[in-house]
Parts: C-alpha cells; structure tokens; sequence
C-alpha cells in the first residue's frame, strides 16, 4: 500500500516545469512497520500534510519511520508536527523513528530544543531499510 500527497507552490513555477514543493507518501514496510518518504520543503504550508500522512501510517502500523534524508528545507511547523507526533506515538504504545535529515533540517531540532523529544537513527548511504525496520521492533536505533 502506498500513498502520496503533492503539494506545489505556484509562486515557484520555472518555465519548462512545475516541482512540487512537498512530497510526502507512506508504504507498508512489513513487520508492522511503515516507512513515511517526504522530499522538498516541509513548513507551515505542508505539516498538515505531513501530520495527515503519519496519522495514516500509525492506523497501519506499530513503527513508523520517518525518513528526512531528502528533505531539503524544515521549520519549526515541521518540527512541531513530528514532535506531536512522536509524542502521541509514545502515548498510544507505538514508536516514530526519524531517520536523521541534512544537517540544515537536523539543526531545526537543535535550535528549537526538540532533539530530545524524538528518536532520530541514521541509515549510511546503500544500508538497507529492512535492516533499520528489524532495529525498530527490537527498540534500537
């Protein structure tokens, strides 16, 4: 199962083509597990989007892995809906696992002191993402 929300910012059209600004889709990941993919800028525009689709995926499964590697931008609407998230995870028995952004969206966290709020892991270019799933359902990151 897989599912993918678009959302494009018109005052960022180019002349050849239109990029969606947010992309951000879930898939079953197995194990009881899913795997939530964003790409582009996540801020105040897209945390809907994004709160919408981690709602989503925890209905699916107990581990839900956010993976930040591509995003590209994130404020502090961003942080928020995952914080929330992560927290409300922890509440209903159930685990969001961010796997680590760029540093430019890994210093949100810093500089907003949510760091300690969720559980980040990292995942080296090529290791495979079944490998940090099994981690997961045995609670480490």
């Amino acid at each position: 199962m897989s599912n993918t929300l678009a959302l494009t910012n018109p005052n960022d059209r180019r002349a050849d083509e239109m990029l969606p600004a947010f992309v951000c889709s879930w898939t079953d990941g197995g194990r009881d597990a899913a795997w939530v993919h964003v790409t582009g800028d996540l801020d105040l525009a897209a945390a809907p989007q994004l709160e919408w689709t981690l709602r989503e995926a925890a209905l699916q499964a107990r581990l839900v892995v956010l993976d930040l590697r591509e995003l590209g931008f994130m404020d502090s609407a961003g942080v928020k809906a995952i914080v929330d998230a992560s927290i409300r995870a922890r509440r209903d028995g159930r685990r969001l696992l961010l796997l680590r952004g760029p540093p430019n969206v890994d210093r949100v966290f810093a500089l907003t002191a949510s760091s300690d709020k969720v559980e980040i892991g990292d995942l080296a270019r090529g290791e495979p993402a079944l490998r940090v799933l099994l981690q997961g359902q045995s609670g480490g990151a």
